[in-house]
């Protein structure tokens, strides 16, 4: 601890914001009760939250005269009476209250009403939609709290193993206060060690990490039929580090899971399987030829002559040219020689790899390795892979190793998942466009939870411009009109390449600035980037992988500069001594300027969210836009669009095409009037990802129901 230094305190650190909590949020008590009654059922739930409020504040008040010892041993009598069969509503005010002071005096934080009701909401499995900025992951703490109590497990699920592992840590002193212990899943972890954290009382982890390992627990299982049932007494004679664990599963049931950034993984992610699929290898010479032989013949191929390309439907048909100058390209032959409709098929994914994925957008390159890019979230994900030899296409496409096509071993989607849970409900900030979908698969009703501080957020209108490089151009020099006026600027890309794109022009004109996108290392960073991007004139690139979980604090976090100083020597935030913690953030305050830059940056206008793109749907567009103007401050956003954009694909080929061609021309047009045909193409998109979900699901369903028919296991292949 030599190299930690920091100046003498002589008192506490003030808090940089006014977290004072806003008691008037729900109106009045007779009209929630009236609305508790004869509302919607979204404001039902929303009504039957508020009119809790009153009661848990009251044991809160009560139990802030308790010890820490004292708390330790109400938690425990808690789990006594819920693991007794007492109902969890008749405890839930207790158990809330309970956990309101264990928060206050871990954390620092006390929770808002606003909160309080969206604790509630989620423990009575809803959907709740709480607003950027506005404290979910101390919302989780309290509905994961009460339903730990029963002991049956709660799973809390992220978006990626960094949140995972942050949010456990980060609430792990609170459910400890309350006698409950916490489990973290992280990737390529052994299995006594995914034991252990599902064990716990409440397992963080990702929810491709959950669907994971209960498609291997279920291999396991299908595997062990084959040797026998161990007798019932070898429980009781098998002992010693080398004896064998009589349940192969890791996984305990699925009783009750909370899912954060619940958009991303109940729309986004439902598009795409969870699969298991047997090892793979790099192919050899001869296993290469056909995908490299198809991959020379699409590249000479030209579109409309050759080949159709839907771009709605995004599908490939070849033209009888196509099938001609297939038939005489000296196909393979010998042993790896395949039909003629097959090397067809060949072709067509060759020919997807080509003209419908572009690299550093859909995919990226790295040591040698084709890594897929999330396009929701703009994150590399390093552990899929395309199926039915579209990833081969792609490695052949890039002049990379080419890997052998693996077989599926067993597969889930995210649909029937979380439908395996007794209880299940979500949080995000952006829900309510999905709605009807949410209630129709998940059974979940979407409930809004108002702000603690009204939003003050302004919405400037979109620009549209020609061509992609006046746009960029119209950025820079808006960039550099909000740097006079002393605003910190967050500018949101679609892709890898646009992000570097734009940092060149920004290069260029000498404006620095910081980029964070899907490039190798930048992802530990992230929250490091992010944090800081609201400091005095910052400028700050991010595709969408910016920030999900991370607050954008105005004038700087001091939080996360204080952590990255210490983390070395701490292995979690809450093992640091209060007493440096207070000191060490004083003195980055000081140090930082870090009030006086609030303080600016609040009187020149606070964060301005600059959108290079609209997104292929409106609810990734409010997740760019809730960056600026969290917990009542100033904000404000924009997008600016080009007729160029890869979003009016959507509009069909045609349609594309004449917007083309009209802004290669330029000139002095009104080229605002343009602007509704981006959201209409919006909407076209958000529908036809709404059939690719729908049809997935009740594909699902059939397989699932044709397997169960012969006594196959559903989800083993």
């Amino acid at each position: 601890m030599n190299d930690i230094v920091v100046a003498p305190s002589t008192a506490p650190v003030q808090p940089l914001e006014d977290r004072a909590n806003r008691s008037d949020r729900f109106g009045a008590r007779w009209l929630n009760l009236v609305k508790a009654w004869f509302g919607t059922p979204s404001q039902r739930r929303l009504a039957q939250g508020a009119l809790q409020i009153d009661r848990i504040r009251h044991w809160e008040s009560e139990f802030l005269k308790l010890s820490d010892q004292e708390i330790l041993q109400r938690g425990q009598q808690l789990r006594g009476r819920a693991r007794g069969g007492e109902a969890l509503d008749a405890i839930l005010a207790e158990a809330f209250g309970l956990t309101c002071v264990a928060a206050q005096r871990t954390v620092k934080l006390r929770p808002f009403d606003v909160q309080l009701v969206a604790g509630v909401v989620l423990h009575r499995g809803a959907m709740a939609e709480v607003a950027t900025g506005e404290g979910k992951t101390l919302v989780a703490t309290l509905p994961a709290a009460l339903n730990a109590f029963q002991g049956k497990g709660v799973h809390v699920t992220t978006v990626n193993d960094y949140l995972a592992l942050r949010d456990g840590e980060w609430t792990g002193a609170v459910y400890s206060a309350l006698g409950l212990s916490v489990g973290i899943l992280q990737q390529k972890m052994s299995d006594e060690d995914r034991t252990a954290a599902y064990k716990a009382d409440i397992t963080y982890g990702t929810a491709s990490e959950f669907g994971f390992d209960f498609l291997r627990d279920r291999l396991k299982v299908k595997a062990s039929k084959g040797t026998g049932a161990a007798p019932f007494w070898a429980a009781f004679l098998s002992s010693g580090p080398m004896s064998l664990p009589q349940d192969p599963k890791v996984q305990r049931a699925h009783h009750y899971a909370l899912v954060d950034e619940a958009d991303n993984i109940f729309i986004d992610e439902a598009r795409t399987p969870l699969i298991i699929s047997s090892p793979s290898r790099p192919a050899t010479e001869d296993e290469q030829i056909v995908y490299k032989w198809a991959d020379g013949i699409a590249s000479q191929m030209k579109r409309d002559q050759h080949f159709y390309l839907d771009e709605k439907k995004q599908k490939i048909e070849l033209t009888d040219l196509g099938r001609h100058l297939i038939r005489y390209a000296q196909p393979p032959h010998g042993v790896h020689s395949h039909a003629m409709d097959k090397l067809h098929e060949h072709i067509e994914r060759a020919l997807h790899a080509h003209f419908r994925f572009r690299l550093d957008q859909h995919y990226m390159v790295d040591d040698g390795k084709i890594v897929i890019i999330d396009e929701s979230t703009g994150r590399p994900m390093p552990d899929r892979h395309w199926r039915e030899g579209l990833h081969q296409a792609v490695e052949a496409k890039e002049s990379q190793q080419i890997t052998l096509a693996s077989d599926h071993a067993a597969q889930i989607t995210y649909q029937s998942y979380f439908r395996l849970y007794t209880k299940l409900a979500g949080m995000s900030g952006t829900a309510v466009q999905n709605f009807w979908e949410l209630r129709r698969v998940y059974k979940l009703w979407v409930v809004c939870l108002p702000t603690n501080r009204p939003c003050i957020r302004e919405h400037w209108p979109d620009r549209v411009f020609p061509t992609e490089d006046n746009k960029f151009d119209a950025v820079v020099e808006e960039i550099k009109r909000l740097q006079e006026m002393g605003r910190p600027v967050l500018i949101g890309t679609r892709s890898v390449e646009k992000s570097e794109k734009l940092a060149q022009k920004l290069d260029a004109a000498s404006i620095p600035h910081r980029v964070l996108n899907a490039r190798p290392g930048n992802q530990s960073q992230e929250a490091e980037i992010i944090a800081q991007a609201g400091r005095v004139a910052s400028v700050t690139i991010a595709t969408n992988m910016a920030g999900r979980g991370t607050d954008i604090l105005l004038g700087g976090n001091a939080e996360t500069i204080a952590w990255s100083r210490v983390k070395e020597h701490y292995k979690h935030r809450h093992q640091v001594p209060p007493d440096l913690w207070i000191r060490l953030i004083e003195e980055i305050e000081n140090h930082e300027n870090i009030r006086e830059q609030r303080q600016m940056v609040l009187e020149a206008g606070g964060l301005h969210v600059l959108g290079t793109e609209r997104h292929e749907a409106r609810r990734i567009d409010r997740q760019l836009q809730g960056r600026s103007a969290r917990q009542g401050d100033p904000g404000s956003a924009q997008f600016f669009m080009s007729l160029d954009d890869e979003l009016l694909e959507g509009l069909g080929e045609n349609r594309q095409a004449d917007l083309l061609k009209v802004g290669q021309k330029g000139g002095n047009y009104d080229w605002h009037k343009y602007g509704p045909s981006f959201l209409k193409a919006q909407r076209r998109r958000e529908r036809q990802h709404y059939r690719q979900r729908v049809d997935l699901m009740i594909y699902e369903k059939q397989r699932q129901e044709i397997l169960k028919d012969i006594g196959a296991d559903p989800y083993v292949d």
